[in-house]
């Protein structure tokens, strides 16, 4: 993983309440803050969505991910900036890449 970055978000004390109800209640996160990484993740995929040209690169990224599961090869550390690289390998050889 990159070099990572702290934000801070202030939100009214009701709504931070809540988070922690749901966080409670659905076990998926240990904390708060896994829950907004998690948030975040996901926000940023749907805002992919309008721009298809990162749309295709997520989406190769993604397949690339899944070949090295399948290989077996996750232990071996395959950065992001890696996986990034081998999808945009992929598009540039499908011919969906255009580059200036």
């Amino acid at each position: 993983m990159g070099k990572t970055k702290m934000l801070s978000v202030a939100v009214n004390d009701s709504f931070a309440k809540s988070i922690d109800g749901l966080i409670a209640k659905s076990g998926m996160y240990s904390s708060r803050s896994e829950f907004l990484k998690d948030s975040i993740r996901k926000n940023v995929v749907e805002l992919m969505k309008h721009d298809p040209g990162l749309w295709k690169i997520h989406q190769e990224s993604e397949k690339a991910y899944q070949r090295v599961k399948r290989r077996g090869m996750l232990n071996h550390r395959v950065s992001k900036k890696e996986l990034d690289r081998m999808a945009l390998d992929s598009l540039r050889k499908k011919g969906l890449l255009i580059e200036d």
